[in-house]
């Protein structure tokens, strides 16, 4: 999937916050706050779709890190709110913050109230307190205390593992560099797949306690401040113990930020092609039309990085979607042979399974972003491991040695 190159490049205007960023998100909390007719309501999403991808292919922040980001998190991720709000349901009137004490519908309710219903509703990723909320969610217990006191663990541990991460990544650069295609460092065979293997693992780890900083960090805030209810900011990630399958990799222990996109596609269909609900076959579309959706959502990001030549992205999350399909036959025949239920050897094997999975199509999307120039900037604004730990390991050592 190629996009442009070369010269094009050179067009891209300078990307603006206020015009790019605040008002898409401005134009779609109106379109979802106010009571006008559905055909005006159409309108108006198209053109704001319209906007969403100029401003992907015409602009340009001049780093390739913050291009992928906006395109594929922020404008990617608005891209499909406005198709999840405006056309495929109507908010004000079928959906219901299950903690607010005003039991009536938010479309008999004062125009500022529903602009804020509206706002949150954008920016509730998983729908948390909703009637709408996305399964998989893992629930928040305890106190407001105990919740600060457990998110400031975690975000000690998750600072330190995004740092060390991030320093082991950039000290290898060239293996991953070697990753493309035509490099040479790694040998052929197993020594070359583990260190390959290897390489991948850090990349990931680095990818995970980045996410999770910034989630952290955000829900501390949010809670110290009374802003919101500590049930309000579940953990992004869930337990790593559920990842046996690569179908519960991705639906329950990875964050669940598109799994209302990825529902509602794959819902509406499953309805269209009038498939059964509860079938093997139901199942396999929805998982197909999900992993389309997260690629094209992705791509989005590829279409924003002034530096990418193709949909680099789409591809990784097509071959997730062949790998569920695989796994999904495997139990099926393991069944029809009379093995039910999971047992410790079973689920060793799952995680066998996932990990080499994990291993062997992580490449792909890892070798893109490297040859892109995604991953250039640092993951925490400050880096103690490099500021601190690796100078004094250094002095030390040189005046061992002196």
């Amino acid at each position: 999937m190629t996009f442009f190159q070369g010269a094009e490049q050179d067009a891209r205007v300078p990307f603006s916050g206020a015009a790019h960023l605040l008002l898409p998100e401005l134009i779609l909390t109106l379109l979802v706050a106010f009571d006008i007719p559905r055909a005006a309501k159409f309108a108006g999403s198209v053109a704001l779709l319209s906007y969403i991808i100029h401003t992907f292919a015409t602009t340009t922040s001049g780093d390739s890190v913050d291009e992928y980001t906006i395109g594929s998190a922020v404008l990617g991720n608005m891209f499909f709110t406005v198709i999840y709000l405006v056309w495929f349901n109507d908010p004000m009137r079928h959906f219901g913050y299950l903690r607010d004490e005003d039991t009536s519908p938010l479309s008999s309710r004062p125009i500022w109230s529903r602009l804020y219903a509206a706002l949150s509703l954008i920016s509730n990723n998983r729908m948390i307190g909703w009637n709408v909320q996305v399964a998989n969610v893992p629930p928040v217990k305890g106190t407001r205390a105990q919740f600060l006191v457990r998110r400031a663990r975690q975000f000690i541990l998750a600072y330190v593992m995004a740092d060390v991460f991030d320093c082991i990544v950039r000290f290898n650069r060239p293996l991953y560099e070697s990753t493309l295609p035509g490099g040479t460092r790694f040998p052929l065979g197993v020594i070359g797949y583990l260190q390959k293997s290897w390489c991948m693992v850090n990349w990931l780890l680095m990818t995970y306690s980045t996410l999770k900083v910034y989630y952290v960090f955000a829900s501390i805030v949010a809670v110290a401040s009374y802003a919101s209810y500590p049930e309000d900011w579940p953990d992004v990630f869930g337990s790593w113990k559920d990842a046996y399958t690569v179908r519960r990799l991705w639906g329950r222990a990875w964050h669940q930020f598109l799994r209302r996109h990825f529902k509602q596609f794959g819902s509406i269909a499953v309805d269209t092609l009038r498939i059964p609900r509860g079938t093997f076959l139901s199942s396999q579309v929805q998982v197909h039309v999900a992993f389309a959706v997260s690629g094209l959502l992705h791509s989005f990001g590829d279409l924003a990085n002034a530096r990418a030549t193709r949909a680099g992205s789409f591809i990784y999350f097509f071959l997730n979607g062949l790998a569920i399909t695989f796994e999904d036959v495997v139990i099926r025949l393991a069944k029809s042979f009379g093995f039910t239920g999971l047992t410790t050897s079973t689920r060793w094997l799952g995680y066998a399974w996932v990990v080499l999975w994990v291993s062997l199509s992580i490449p792909v999307y890892v070798d893109w972003m490297n040859e892109t120039g995604v991953w250039g900037k640092d993951t925490v604004p400050y880096s103690p491991v490099r500021e601190m730990l690796l100078p004094w390991i250094k002095s030390t050592y040189l005046f061992e040695q002196a």
